[in-house]
């Protein structure tokens, strides 16, 4: 092979490759940063397979980036298991991303950046480990 085919045949497989999970994530949690939004509030629904008080809906208001109520009554993560704020939920993101799970998909707000669908299947043989988050009614408080 010559240099030059050698070349082509390297260009060509670049070219090939598609941004990946990490990239939208990066983006994405850039222009969550950039909005700088502390005090929000949302409603987050869990898919797993938990009990219905761990499922939600959960009406989840955060001041200062703490949560400070879930359904309007102060957040105990004994009744309702642990809930994330946006940025945990986007930690929670790199974090399984990092762990190259089975299967994944991330869907995020076009306006604000913040993951508004997140499914992982982490492994291909294992049933009930999957999780999946969606998070919506979002508004800046």
């Amino acid at each position: 092979m010559t240099r030059y085919t050698i070349l082509l045949v390297v260009l060509l497989l670049f070219s090939c490759i598609k941004p990946g999970e990490n990239d939208d994530l990066s983006t994405n949690r850039s222009k969550w940063n950039r909005l700088n939004i502390v005090n929000y509030e949302f409603t987050l629904t869990i898919n797993c397979f938990c009990p219905q008080e761990r499922v939600g809906p959960h009406l989840i208001k955060v001041i200062n980036n703490e949560i400070i109520t879930v359904n309007n009554l102060p957040y105990d993560p004994g009744t309702t298991g642990e809930l994330m704020t946006i940025d945990e939920l986007f930690d929670f993101i790199a974090k399984s991303i990092n762990s190259n799970p089975y299967k994944k998909t991330i869907e995020y707000n076009s306006t604000f950046g913040y993951p508004q669908s997140v499914w992982f299947d982490f492994d291909k043989t294992m049933a009930d480990e999957e999780i999946g988050y969606q998070v919506t009614n979002f508004i800046e408080i």
